[in-house]
């Protein structure tokens, strides 16, 4: 079992899902804002915080079968999942293979990295060997966060991802690569719940990360504008990728917007 914090409370529950290289403490100041008027559970994926990486691991699938055992465990009634990044495609791939166990997705700063024709998974030296590990995620967490952001969190995080074993880090970054190319348009077409988008940068073909102003479009938006159903954009300005680290407080409102009308 994956290692998590769990608050209880109200319907639905909130499950939130961090980021490659992060861990269920990212989502502190959503857990403290929206407990206990919602059960809350924040999880360690395989690999991250406190749970150890399986070989499994390795691949977007494996998460998302492990929060699905979770939410069987505690037999929750249908929830709203939260993810960020990776945590992106760990809940969609949770919402294709238990669609009677969500009732709204939450999609925060995702992105596609591998549609056809593009560069930019390549470009982020995803596929590299495990031996350059360190410098990928170097590399690719020096873009992530504003120039506002506070240092230490800048700093705690950046080593946090360097501290994922190396092979297991860059075979999990090509995945998501792998996921995104194969799984990633099937899955945003099954959708049948609300889903909201908060989304504050977005990722070139030559895999920079820019910070998106307000109203500004992006291939990834454009996909979820024509695959979603039911869905709801919100531009979180001022902000690298981890928005609710860096600005809790919007990202607070604009899921309490959300949960508002599913309640």
């Amino acid at each position: 079992m994956i290692a998590y914090t769990h608050l209880e409370g109200g319907a639905p529950p909130l499950i939130f899902v961090h980021a490659f290289g992060c861990a269920r403490s990212d989502w502190d100041a959503q857990l403290e804002r929206f407990a206990p008027a919602h059960e809350c559970i924040a999880v360690d994926l395989g690999g991250h915080g406190d749970t150890p990486a399986q070989p499994e691991h390795t691949k977007v699938e494996a998460h998302a079968r492990d929060i699905v055992d979770l939410m069987i465990a505690h037999d929750l009634p249908p929830a709203v999942v939260i993810g960020n990044s990776l945590g992106c495609r760990v809940t969609l791939d949770l919402a294709g293979r238990a669609p009677e166990r969500v009732c709204g997705l939450v999609l925060v700063d995702g992105s596609r990295l591998s549609p056809s024709g593009d560069t930019n998974h390549a470009a982020l030296g995803a596929d590299a060997g495990p031996e350059h590990y360190p410098a990928v995620a170097h590399r690719m967490f020096a873009q992530m966060f504003s120039p506002d952001c506070d240092p230490a969190i800048v700093t705690a995080m950046t080593e946090r991802v360097i501290g994922i074993e190396a092979a297991f880090g860059i075979a999990l970054l090509a995945d998501i690569g792998r996921h995104d190319l194969e799984e990633m348009e099937r899955l945003l077409g099954s959708v049948s719940v609300p889903v909201l988008a908060i989304q504050s940068t977005q990722i070139t073909v030559d895999g920079q990360r820019h910070r998106l102003g307000e109203g500004q479009n992006s291939p990834y938006l454009e996909l979820l504008r024509a695959t979603v159903s039911d869905l709801t954009i919100d531009i979180v300005t001022g902000s690298g990728h981890y928005p609710q680290v860096e600005q809790p407080a919007k990202v607070n409102v604009v899921l309490e917007t959300f949960l508002s009308r599913l309640v």
